[in-house]
């Protein structure tokens, strides 16, 4: 029909035209244009209602028929926003006829204004209000009813009722289950990977005027995740009128420096000027403040870790608490009483018993090219005085070439040769003619203290091969960048992890005798009377009792790799 009045329109104008061949160009390009149109999809229907009491029915009616044509597309698109939730909100609707959800006869319910307060303000989620169609919701509402005509838009209506329901359950979805995948850090839909009927549970909380109630319920339930949602509002308060860039010290002389370290220290509430010190030793007390609470060795010096810390921005802390936040809605706080758990970028491990810290411990963890791996498992026995086998790939990228170089390696540092039998290699072997594809043997470190495992060994299954263990050299401990080993987790306070873990046992094993075992270089399996479970994971921010902030380093580059994904950064 629009084409055809198009095309009289022209004719009843250029009939009289001698040049025919004009029309006829003009003809078809007329008719390009609307096949183009028509190729991109049906045309946006025009609904327009004069009285109240006609328009939940028209409006009912459109969003049939949209979410009826969404069922057979690919891509589901309400006024150029990408519908995340489209199965789920087909099926919100289904329980309700249909009905328009947040409008009755034309008019917003309070439903409607508390889903956009809590889109508004999603931020106190760690989320981003932009993800829940915030824009286009707000400018359809403007233009509902044509402010002339005094008619009611059915189909702006519908859309807006699409968009509140599809931003409903998505911001659901998101505090619940979070909105990456947790290895690509690729934005992925888990409305499918729910613990609840997502569905009934907002269908509910709509019907009762209870949205933040219901979407407060499907938040994590771990104390850490809950400290960080009242350390991001407290960080947000304290720091309303205060501002930070990174900070930077090329071009500058050492007074210029020192005063731009000041004024950053004063913004960030690490600097309390003393009156009975000098100005120097007030800048270095606050920069011990500083250290403190980056994780860093309080020395009161800027050294190369330090200054890093200080490039950061008010607005990278920010985002560094919202992916903390983030990182819990995928990994699941322990439910036990009792667990061992250790987070990489703050290199400790700590061992939690009726929610009381009953050991904390310095670890060493896989260095950036071979990171420890993310797992929960459970710690069955451990070994005293352990053989350490080493990986083949140690064996060749490594060993070998130093064994080309320096045959007294293997005598200098207690390995033994065995072959593919596993029996001892007693004769000299010419080094030189094998290469990291071709490596007959295994080499062995004998046990005892020089042995890199040092004298315990805990073993947990899991598929990385991976384990916690004592090591020979203390010193690394010290260190504040501890990401060094080759995947495993090497502890500081191994005995005295140990003792912990045969406490329940004492009628079988003290720790008397474990003592004498570790006297004599003697190797002894010793299987735990209660295992116990243990979480490795990776959280580059913790908040205290008091919701302050505690920042690590992000050693494995994965906050850089979510910030980009969620900012765009």
């Amino acid at each position: 029909m629009v084409l055809m009045n198009v095309v009289y329109f022209w004719k009843k104008y250029f009939f009289q035209l001698k040049h025919h061949h004009f029309f006829l160009l003009l003809f078809s390009a007329i008719c390009i244009i609307s096949c183009n149109k028509c190729s991109q999809g049906k045309a946006r229907p025009i609904v327009l209602v004069t009285e109240p009491e006609h328009v939940n029915e028209e409006v009912a009616k459109l969003i049939e028929t949209q979410l009826n044509d969404f069922d057979t597309l690919k891509v589901s698109v309400i006024a150029d926003a990408n519908l995340y939730a489209i199965k789920q909100v087909i099926e919100f609707y289904k329980k309700n006829n249909f009905n328009p959800i947040w409008t009755d006869k034309g008019k917003h319910l309070r439903q409607s204004d508390s889903l956009i307060d809590l889109i508004k303000n999603s931020a106190d989620y760690g989320l981003i209000s932009n993800d829940y169609h915030l824009g286009q919701i707000l400018k359809l509402i403007t233009s509902e009813k044509d402010s002339v005509t005094k008619k009611y838009d059915a189909v702006k209506i519908s859309e807006v009722d699409i968009l509140l329901t599809d931003a409903l359950i998505t911001l659901a979805v998101h505090v619940h289950k979070g909105r990456l995948n947790p290895e690509s850090f690729k934005r992925e839909w888990k409305g499918e990977k729910l613990d609840t009927n997502i569905v009934d549970v907002l269908n509910d909380a709509v019907k009762r005027n209870a949205i933040r109630t219901s979407i407060d319920s499907l938040e994590p339930a771990g104390k850490q995740y809950k400290a960080l949602k009242r350390g991001l509002a407290k960080f947000k308060m304290e720091f309303k009128d205060s501002n930070w860039d990174g900070l930077l010290k090329s071009g500058m002389d050492t007074l210029t420096f020192n005063e731009r370290l000041k004024q950053r220290l004063i913004a960030g509430h690490n600097y309390f000027k003393d009156p009975k010190i000098s100005d120097l030793s007030n800048l270095e007390k606050a920069i011990k403040n500083f250290q403190f609470q980056h994780n860093l060795t309080d020395d009161g010096k800027i050294g190369s870790l330090t200054y890093k810390a200080l490039q950061q921005t008010k607005q990278d802390c920010i985002w560094q608490i919202e992916m903390n936040m983030e990182r819990w809605r995928y990994y699941d706080a322990p439910n036990e009483n009792k667990f061992v758990w250790i987070n990489i970028p703050k290199y400790e491990m700590k061992v939690i018993e009726q929610d009381t810290l009953v050991m904390r411990s310095r670890v060493i963890v896989g260095n950036p090219k071979m990171p420890t791996p993310l797992l929960k498992s459970t710690i069955r026995y451990f070994i005293i005085y352990p053989y350490w086998t080493v990986p083949y790939s140690i064996v060749t990228k490594e060993i070998l070439p130093k064994l080309k170089r320096d045959t007294s390696y293997l005598n200098r540092e207690h390995f033994d040769v065995l072959d593919r039998n596993n029996k001892l290699v007693d004769t000299l072997v010419n080094w030189n003619r094998y290469k990291v594809n071709f490596f007959p043997f295994t080499l062995r470190q004998r046990i005892g203290e020089d042995n890199s495992l040092g004298i315990l060994k805990f073993n947990f299954n899991n598929k990385y091969g991976v384990y916690l263990h004592d090591t020979n050299n203390h010193k690394l401990f010290s260190k504040d960048l501890r990401a060094l080993s080759h995947g495993c987790i090497r502890l500081e306070k191994s005995v005295d992890f140990a003792e912990y873990l045969i406490r329940d046992d004492s009628l079988k094993y003290t720790v008397d005798q474990l003592q004498i075992d570790l006297s004599k270089p003697v190797q002894k399996y010793i299987y735990l009377k209660r295992p116990i479970p243990i979480y490795v994971n990776y959280f580059t921010i913790e908040a205290d009792e008091n919701n302050k902030l505690f920042y690590f380093m992000d050693v494995y580059m994965r906050d850089e790799k979510m910030l980009k994904e969620l900012y765009g950064k």
